[in-house]
């Protein structure tokens, strides 16, 4: 009974191993895919087609060696330090994925009004919350009381907020194309 009980444990372990190592496999090969084509031009395929600073921001070295220092960053703070961060993200991906839908169904003619309450709602709140939370670290910097994972805290905010509003604008600029392009249809 032992030996089942070995086995059994050993099997669980290796399933747990390999699950964490996979999600950390494709979560850095995304990252690295992402963090490359933040530097990249429209017609540009791959890191190769670029130059300059560019060409060298894009290579896929770059990208994994900017992602693992910031996982290890990540590992050093606490749960506690993350978890609002984390949410944030979560939620922010969320406004943009319901923009991604509306946008794509308007794109092929369809109706996309039942996304634009829910998009808006998820974006405000999340930029809302991101933005208090890049003021409060700013106080606290302000007042000597941070920490060096509050200045973690503050990067990353500060970056998502800046990212998602590049994000809400181009949104905006998709939609009124379409709506300008609806009207004269």
């Amino acid at each position: 009974m032992c030996s089942v009980y070995n086995t059994i444990y050993a099997l669980l372990t290796l399933a747990v191993s390999v699950f964490a190592l996979t999600s950390l496999d494709t979560g850095t090969r995304l990252g690295r895919f992402l963090f490359s084509e933040l530097f990249l031009k429209e017609d540009e395929k791959t890191w190769k087609d670029a130059t300059g600073a560019r060409k060298f921001l894009a290579h896929p070295m770059v990208g994994t060696t900017f992602l693992v220092v910031v996982g290890c960053i990540l590992g050093g703070l606490s749960l506690s330090q993350i978890w609002g961060l984390f949410g944030a993200a979560n939620q922010l991906l969320a406004g943009i994925a319901l923009m991604a839908v509306c946008t794509w169904l308007g794109q092929a003619g369809k109706n996309n009004k039942m996304f634009y309450v829910p998009m808006v709602f998820m974006l405000a709140a999340t930029l809302c919350s991101l933005l208090i939370t890049v003021k409060n670290k700013i106080v606290m910097i302000g007042a000597g009381q941070a920490l060096w994972g509050d200045w973690f805290q503050l990067i990353f905010a500060a970056a998502m907020a800046i990212l998602a509003l590049f994000l809400v604008a181009e949104g905006i600029q998709t939609f009124k194309k379409q709506k300008l392009s609806k009207a004269s249809a």
